[in-house]
C-alpha cells in the first residue's frame, strides 16, 4: 500500500504553478505538442484522451501508445460518450513502471475519487490530466451539426471558442445545438486535484497549464500568474450556473411532491438498465435487479396479477429507481450520463441531482471533492 499512499499524499498537495502554451490559433496542435512532450520526457507511457473518429462526426476516449498516434486528439472534446472514470479504473494499476496519462473532465475526476474510496480504482500509475470544462453536447446532435457544416475541425474550433469564452447562447431553446441538460446546471467545472490541468476558459487562442513546479521545470515551462481573463470567466460562469442550477432543481422539486408524481415522471421507463450501465457510481459487481428476484418465472407473475388485478410490465419500475437513488444519491456527481443514455428522454439527471443535492447537504458531503473525505454511508460515527 505504500505506493498508493504516496499517490494519495500527492493529491492532497495543492501547490501548483501556471504556464501558458501559445497556440498561434490552433489549440488542437498545441495540445498535441504538449502531450508529445509528456511522452518524450517519460512522464507518461500511454495516454487516454478524446480522439476524432468517423471523419470527425464524434470523438471517443482512446488509449494511445506513443507520439506517432496523437493525430486527431482533442482534450476539450465537445462530446462525452461515457463518464471515463470507469475506463480509468480499468487502466489504473499498482504497476508504477507503466505510467498512464488520463485526460478527464472534473465530473470524471470526482467519479474517480469516489471509485477509489470504494476500492474499485487505483491511482498509482496514473497521471491525471484534468480540463476545465464548460460543458458538452449530446453525441447525436453534434454528429448532425458536423455533417451539416462539412468541417469538423472548423466547427469544433468555433463552438469551443464560444462556450469557453463564457457565452451562454448554447443553453437557449433556439440554439442550433444545446449543452446537455446536466452541463447547463453544472457548477463544478474545474477540479484542483488533477496532476495537470489544461484550460481554455477565457484564454482566447492559448492554453493555460496548471501543474506542480517540479513538473513545470522538467517540461521547460515558464511560469507566470494566472491570467485575469481566466479568473473572470470562471467567476461569471460560477454565478450564472449557480442561478441556473438552483432554479432548475427547485422547479423540478415543485413538480415532484409525491410518490405518484415520481411514478408519473418515470412512466415511460422500460427498465432497460441503460442508466445503470452508464452511471460511473453504480458500482456493484452484481446488480440486485439483474438477479432472478427481478426476472421471475411466469407462475410468480401470474400470482402477482391475481393479487393486484392489474400488473404493470415490466415490474417494479419505481422500486428500481428508488433503489438506485438510495444507493448512489450521496455520491452522485451530476455527470448526466444516465439521462444521455435514456432512450425515453426521462429527466433522470435532474431527478438524481434534485434528490442528491438534498442528501449531500444533510450529510455535509461533496462527492469527489477530496480523497480525505470518507464516504458518509460507509462509515459510522456515534454523533450521527
Amino acid at each position: 500500500m505504500e505506493t498508493e499512499n504516496n499517490k494519495l499524499a500527492t493529491w492532497r498537495i495543492n501547490m501548483k504553478v501556471h504556464s501558458i502554451l501559445k497556440s498561434q490559433g490552433d489549440i488542437f496542435e498545441t495540445a498535441k505538442a504538449f502531450f508529445a512532450r509528456l511522452f518524450e520526457e517519460g512522464i507518461i507511457d500511454y495516454l487516454l484522451v478524446p480522439q476524432r473518429i468517423s471523419n470527425g462526426r464524434t470523438l471517443t476516449q482512446t488509449l494511445i501508445k506513443g507520439v506517432d498516434n496523437l493525430e486527431g486528439v482533442n482534450p476539450f472534446s465537445p462530446v462525452m460518450a461515457i463518464n471515463s472514470a470507469k475506463l480509468v479504473a480499468q487502466v489504473g494499476s499498482v504497476e508504477k513502471d507503466k505510467k498512464v496519462g488520463v485526460v478527464i473532465r472534473p465530473c470524471e475526476i470526482r467519479a474517480l475519487i469516489e471509485l477509489v474510496k470504494l476500492g474499485q480504482a487505483k491511482l498509482d500509475n496514473l497521471v491525471v490530466i484534468g480540463i476545465d470544462c464548460a460543458g458538452t453536447f449530446e453525441i447525436e446532435q453534434w454528429a448532425k451539426l458536423v455533417e451539416e457544416s462539412g468541417d469538423a475541425i472548423g466547427k469544433e474550433t468555433e463552438i469551443l471558442k464560444d462556450i469557453y469564452a463564457g457565452k451562454t447562447d448554447y443553453q437557449d431553446e433556439d440554439a442550433p445545438i444545446r449543452l446537455r441538460s446536466s452541463c447547463q446546471i453544472c457548477d463544478k467545472f474545474t477540479h484542483d486535484k488533477a496532476d495537470i490541468t489544461l484550460s481554455i476558459l477565457g484564454m482566447e487562442d492559448d492554453i493555460l497549464v496548471t501543474l506542480e513546479p517540479e513538473l513545470a521545470d522538467k517540461l521547460g515551462l515558464e511560469t507566470e500568474d494566472e491570467p485575469s481573463s481566466h479568473k473572470d470567466v470562471l467567476e461569471d460562469m460560477q454565478n450564472s450556473r449557480n442561478y441556473k442550477r438552483e432554479s432548475t432543481l427547485d422547479e423540478f422539486r415543485d413538480k415532484m411532491q409525491s410518490m405518484n408524481d415520481m411514478a408519473d415522471i418515470l412512466s415511460t421507463c422500460t427498465r432497460c438498465y441503460a442508466c445503470q450501465t452508464a452511471c460511473p457510481i453504480c458500482y456493484c459487481r452484481v446488480c440486485f435487479f439483474r438477479t432472478e428476484t427481478f426476472s421471475p418465472e411466469s407462475d410468480r407473475l401470474l400470482r402477482w396479477a391475481d393479487k393486484e388485478g392489474a400488473l404493470r410490465m415490466p415490474t417494479e419500475i419505481l422500486l428500481y429507481h428508488l433503489t438506485r437513488l438510495n444507493h448512489i444519491a450521496a455520491s452522485c456527481i451530476g455527470c448526466g450520463m444516465c439521462e444521455s443514455y435514456c432512450a425515453r428522454g426521462i429527466p433522470l439527471s435532474t431527478l438524481f441531482q434534485a434528490v442528491g443535492d438534498e442528501v449531500q447537504k444533510k450529510l455535509e458531503y461533496v462527492p469527489g471533492r477530496s480523497i480525505d473525505e470518507e464516504l458518509p454511508v460507509a462509515t459510522f460515527k456515534k454523533e450521527e
